[in-house]
């Protein structure tokens, strides 16, 4: 059985990066959490994760800032974005960036768990240019 793709966690509420550090570890994935978008580089500098599940509403620099950085250096990476504010116009700006789902906060693990699932599927498709798939990780059960 293959590993499940390391899992960067960015939320600059302390209590949010725990409970998705939980939930994520609980289904076999190995996460990190920072709370900051800088931060968040810093940690894919030294260890770019396939999946980042960022805040948009943070300090400083916000979670469309942080999509575009990933996007623009790690262009495999796969993207989900979750916020508490309903704004369509960070919304779409996120899907125009890659990001794969949007979570309005509170969700619930299942989101969670399909948001993943959706991710998974994106890191099993083909690179651009590649003619060969990667290998895609087998979730479990929720």
């Amino acid at each position: 059985m293959e590993a499940l793709p390391y899992v960067l966690v960015v939320d600059d509420e302390e209590v949010m990066g725990q409970v998705l550090t939980r939930w994520l570890a609980g289904w076999g994935y190995h996460a990190v959490a920072v709370r900051s978008a800088d931060h968040s580089l810093a940690v894919m500098e030294a260890l770019p994760a396939p999946i980042v599940i960022t805040d948009i509403m943070m300090p400083v620099h916000d979670g469309i800032w942080l999509l575009e950085q990933i996007h623009a250096r790690w262009p495999d990476t796969v993207m989900i974005v979750e916020s508490g504010a309903r704004d369509q116009q960070k919304v779409l700006a996120a899907r125009k960036l890659g990001a794969v789902d949007f979570l309005a906060k509170p969700f619930g693990r299942e989101m969670l768990f399909q948001a993943l699932q959706r991710a998974a599927a994106r890191i099993a498709q083909p690179a651009a240019g590649s003619t060969q798939a990667r290998p895609s990780p087998q979730l479990p059960a929720a």
